[in-house]
């Protein structure tokens, strides 16, 4: 009797060339992982050493299972027999449906790399599981004359993780069996030497690799499998980086992105979390290629403009909601006739699509999340396929044009409307409605049997009807009138906002220059200098009087020379006035800039410019003392008068003369306007009573007169709407021009009212986005604290008991003195942080100054000897005292300390540098002699976000004020103490100050 008999490149066949890549393979290791029922799956890629680790927590195989399933071909994880028990489950999960069927993923393996070590633990409720391992070469697989009974598998089981040495046991195994295959001369010398040398490369210590990556994932202390595959073949490394030129996303992050369904809201939370790090150097650091992050979120799905859900039953019907605009929601159906309405043999399935214009001028996205939201959907927009709630390969790649969207758009786009790269969703099937749904061998998508063509040519019918339903234009539908009607809005209110950013963006780049003009001339002592030569120039002028005989021409002169030297007293005044700004938003930034500006201004104008005009006064009676004149005072006072008036005349002049020109300049173009839809209306309806001439109604036997009657009524209202909806807008830009006087007679106009809008807009927004960052870093440090203060307890406990091993043990005793010396140094830091935890423990109490200055040095000393800083106190801090919480005060002096460390070591001089404290009755002041703080960044600097460090956050500072603002303390930059350039000080804030 003849039997059929398997050579051993029947795996090589059916495996590494029936997948498609090293990307399809992973993804096949992934759904082996899910059936697993494990909750993580992680992939170590280790560049250097062309290793990859791909490791999962499931139940994972005993010794028996890894020999009758994972080494036997053909059992499929779906069938059972006698012989072959059913695959285990976790009796404490939901029923997972089987998503690796053919075995591909174990032989898929050997497209990574042509040598794997398998770990395994299996979690059967039992405490005996032993680590099973198993060592393969793939190589061998690769050649001829050899039969698949004659292939050696070392196995070994393992009560630990085993090490590098037990590995060489494995790989010996194997040797000897490529030994026997050269004397039976299965092989020849040249394929033994390959496959040992092969085998010898491979140096593999799992035990080092788990103390390196370890985690959650360690069978140290759980079960599940893993992979150590070695080495990595080099088309990984172009799948992961991919075309650099280019933005489109690599080949591994089409492949594996969107593992599960985590982009619709509300989904189902993921049954499998997965990880791809990718080390590409040997410092520990890497690169999460699969981040969710990248990936589409429920946030940016309801960003989206328009949106598709619903549900095609078993006849291929659709019913649903389509959503356009994210304001209007259309109960709708599309019909298929494909199958004359009999059950089709693809199954029902929903779908579930967010759909975004690509012209940022037709969304209703703002720009920020528009640009962000198109760069993503250039990298992974498309229909995702989930086959319970896992992704189908390769549908979703934005290439893979499987409903010919880009094909029929390129035909026209106005017709079709959609763009793959515009969409982003999911359509969801089932292995139990939809088992006639069959993936390829090589999971390059779906068999084309007729489930498939019937699927296929109901979303093709469906994305057509829904183009012509709601998204094109002169369709006559009363659902595409509403997208034609928002998306006209949306551009004329875009185009509207284009021109005034455009027009806006010219006065705010003067506005910011002169405001850093102002602050460099400032900082330069410009204006001071400026003054002084006015005042010698007065005095020369002055001087000048003396040669005058006649008295009274003497007096009159010099009363000119003083309107003179006034009048450039007041041009220099006003060529440093900055007009706030109109018409323009500007940045928080900005507007602290402005505010500094205002203080500053307010200054000069109070000493520079006050002192300047005393100072003239002065001379003048100097003048008239020294040269016997009399100078009448009244008319100098009339003459300064007169001279105001006439600068306020003529300042107020200008501007009016610019108000009438800005409203002659819009009445002509309302004018103009009117005048043109006017006309359009009125060739409009003259070239229909033109037509309606030529009609020869007595020779057309269908003639309508309805029909006819209401085009010609359509034609003329839709140019009146026109008309009519263009002039309404522009009277409602015209009412819209505001103003009124407030109770102190200053006029408040609109555009005062839109900007503080804008400027409270912008800042709400940037708050909220701190707020969240600081939300997850706060509950992030919550479970570090808790975790290490667990830690610590464990490790106290566990050094009392070796204590006593080493009290009876004389070897032991220099490692444990090691030991707790290392640990007393780290539970050091540990408990000089309990100050800081504002939720456990607090309590008010009298916080001696001399404790904070302990404090600082046992947490800043070796940064402070390492940088030679020294860090100063006077008797004043010390003998003071405050009363709060020390969970208040302590990260406050921690910043203000750490900041000036970090400028000190920005110091150009490396000679002394110094931090010094200081008290008196009124606070606590802390100085150093680092870079001085800039004149406009004095009270910006407490800004959340605000920071001038590299890499720095900004967000000390503010955290400090804000904390102690709600104990009824404040913190701000004071004048510089003598011998210092910056000072900080913390007070209690008064009542007076409060108010």
């Amino acid at each position: 009797m003849a039997k059929f008999k398997a050579r051993a490149r029947a795996l090589d066949l059916l495996g590494r060339q029936q997948i498609a890549g090293i990307p399809t393979a992973i993804n096949e290791l992934f759904k082996n992982a899910h059936d697993a029922y494990a909750d993580n799956v992680e992939v170590d890629y280790f560049r250097s050493e062309r290793l990859l680790v791909l490791r999962d927590n499931g139940l994972g195989m005993t010794k028996s299972d890894f020999e009758s399933r994972w080494l036997t071909l053909g059992t499929e994880s779906k069938f059972t027999n006698r012989k072959t028990p059913p695959p285990p489950k976790d009796p404490n999960k939901a029923d997972r449906p089987i998503m690796g069927e053919k075995g591909i993923g174990r032989l898929a393996i050997a497209s990574i790399g042509n040598q794997v070590l398998i770990l395994t633990k299996a979690n059967r409720n039992t405490d005996n599981s032993k680590i099973v391992a198993a060592f393969i070469n793939w190589s061998i697989f690769e050649l001829p004359g050899l039969d698949l009974d004659d292939i050696v598998i070392p196995i070994r089981e393992f009560e630990q993780i085993p090490d590098e040495k037990d590995i060489l046991e494995m790989k010996e195994e194997l040797i000897f069996s490529f030994d026997n295959f050269l004397e039976n001369d299965d092989i020849d010398t040249d394929e033994h030497r390959k496959l040992v040398d092969s085998v010898n490369s491979f140096k593999i210590s799992p035990l080092k690799i788990d103390e390196r990556i370890g985690g959650i994932l360690s069978l140290s202390t759980g079960f599940g499998t893993h992979f150590y595959i070695q080495p990595v073949d080099e088309s990984l490394d172009r799948d992961i980086d991919g075309n650099k030129e280019s933005d489109e996303s690599s080949k591994i992050e089409k492949m594996l992105v969107g593992f599960t369904n985590t982009m619709t809201p509300g989904h189902k939370t993921p049954s499998i979390s997965v990880v791809f790090r990718d080390y590409k150097i040997n410092d520990g650091s890497f690169t999460n290629i699969i981040d969710k992050e990248k990936f589409f979120t429920p946030e940016d799905f309801e960003l989206a403009d328009h949106h598709f859900n619903g549900e095609f039953d078993e006849f291929g019907q659709f019913k649903g909601v389509v959503q356009v605009y994210r304001e209007k929601n259309f109960d709708h159906k599309v019909t298929w006739s494909g199958n004359n309405y009999k059950p089709t043999a693809c199954g029902a399935f929903s779908i579930n699509v967010a759909y975004f214009q690509g012209k940022a001028s037709q969304s209703i996205i703002d720009r920020e999340n528009h640009t962000r939201l198109y760069n993503k959907a250039e990298r992974h927009g498309g229909l995702y396929i989930y086959k319970d709630d896992i992704r189908i390969l390769p549908y979703g790649n934005p290439e893979v044009d499987w409903l010919d969207i880009e094909k029929n758009r390129s035909k026209s786009a106005s017709f079709y409307f959609f763009n793959s790269r515009r969409m982003f969703g999911v359509l969801n099937i089932s292995k139990e409605i939809n088992f006639n749904l069959k993936e390829k061998a090589g999971r390059e998508g779906f068999i084309e049997n007729k489930a498939y063509n019937q699927l296929r040519d109901i979303l093709k019918n469906f994305f057509v009807q829904l183009a012509a339903d709601f998204f094109r234009e002169n369709s006559g539908g009363p659902k595409s009138e509403f997208w034609v009607q928002k998306r006209q809005e949306r551009e004329l209110a875009y185009r509207a906002l284009e021109r005034r950013d455009k027009q806006a963006k010219s006065r705010k780049e003067k506005f910011q220059k002169d405001l850093n003009k102002f602050f460099g001339d400032v900082s330069s002592s410009y204006y001071n200098h400026e003054v002084e030569k006015i005042l010698n120039e007065a005095e020369t002028k002055f001087a000048s009087v003396a040669h005058i005989e006649n008295i009274d021409e003497a007096s009159q002169k010099l009363i000119d020379h003083e309107s003179d030297i006034r009048q450039k007293l007041t041009d220099l005044k006003n060529s440093i006035k900055i007009s706030a700004p109109r018409g323009f938003t500007i940045s928080k930034e900005t507007r602290q800039d402005f505010d500094a500006y205002n203080q500053e201004f307010e200054k000069l104008e109070k000493n520079l410019f006050f002192t300047a005009s005393a100072n003239i006064d002065d001379l003048i009676e100097d003048y008239t003392t020294r040269l016997s004149l009399e100078i009448n005072k009244r008319k100098r006072l009339e003459q300064a008068v007169d001279f105001l008036s006439l600068e306020a005349t003529k300042e107020a002049s200008k501007k009016k003369k610019e108000a009438n020109e800005v409203v002659s300049e819009i009445s002509i173009k309302v004018r103009d306007l009117s005048n043109d839809l006017m006309i359009d209306l009125s060739n409009k309806i003259r070239d229909i009573k033109d037509r309606f001439k030529t009609f020869e109604m007595d020779q057309v036997g269908d003639f309508d007169l309805v029909v006819e009657r209401q085009k010609i009524e359509d034609e003329i209202n839709d140019e009146k709407e026109k008309a009519t909806q263009i002039l309404s807008r522009v009277i409602g830009q015209l009412q819209g021009i505001y103003w009124d006087k407030d109770n102190d007679d200053n006029y408040i106009t609109n555009d005062q009212i839109t900007d503080a809008i804008s400027e409270e807009l912008e800042e709400l927004r940037e708050r909220v986005n701190s707020d969240v960052e600081l939300s997850q870093l706060g509950l992030a440090v919550s479970v570090i604290h808790h975790e290490f203060n667990s830690s610590v307890n464990s490790i106290r406990t566990s050094l009392k008991d070796l204590k006593a091993w080493a009290d009876v043990n004389q070897k032991l005793e220099g490692v444990y003195n090691n030991i707790r010396i290392n640990f007393e140094h780290l539970d050091g830091y540990l408990n000089m942080f309990t100050p800081l935890n504002r939720r456990l423990y607090r309590t008010k109490e009298d916080i001696q100054s001399n404790d904070i200055k302990i404090f600082l040095l046992d947490l800043f000393k070796a940064r402070l000897e390492r940088h030679n800083i020294e860090l100063r106190h006077t008797k004043g801090f010390v003998k003071s005292s405050l009363f709060g919480y020390r969970s208040t005060f302590y990260p406050v002096f921690v910043n203000l300390v750490d900041n000036a460390i970090h400028w000190l070591n920005q110091k150009e001089d490396a000679g002394d540098k110094f931090i010094r404290l200081h008290a008196d009755e009124t606070g606590f002041y802390i100085s150093n002699n680092g870079p001085e703080i800039p004149l406009n960044d004095k009270e910006r600097i407490f800004d959340l976000g605000f920071t001038r460090k590299l890499k720095g956050r900004g967000i000390g500072l503010n955290i400090s004020r804000e904390v102690l603002n709600a104990e009824k303390y404040n913190v701000f930059v004071d004048t510089a103490k003598e011998g210092c350039t910056v000072t900080f000080k913390i007070e209690p804030i008064t009542e007076a100050k409060n108010e």
